[in-house]
């Protein structure tokens, strides 16, 4: 699919939306949200733990939980965050 996450307007709500480097937590979840299921997730990849990232996040955004990754052949922290609504 060619065209900007924020106007894609899928039949079917996805069950997990995957960030890989792509903008801030604010902006990732404000464009996606409307392409991920209720109960779905968002998976966001981060280098540092962005702290203050998570506490500028909506009140009905939840971080569920964080994964420090080791990435072999990579320096630097990495991490895997999941969120989802609250």
């Amino acid at each position: 699919m060619h065209e900007r996450v924020e106007k894609f307007q899928p039949e079917i709500l996805f069950d997990g939306i995957i960030s890989r480097a792509f903008a801030s937590l604010q902006d990732m979840l404000s464009w996606t949200e409307h392409l991920c299921a209720p109960e779905g997730v968002f998976l966001a990849m981060k280098g540092m733990y962005p702290v203050e990232e998570i506490e500028q996040l909506p009140d009905h955004i939840r971080l569920h939980e964080s994964l420090e990754l080791s990435v072999p052949g990579t320096e630097g922290e990495r991490h895997l965050l999941i969120f989802g609504r609250a």
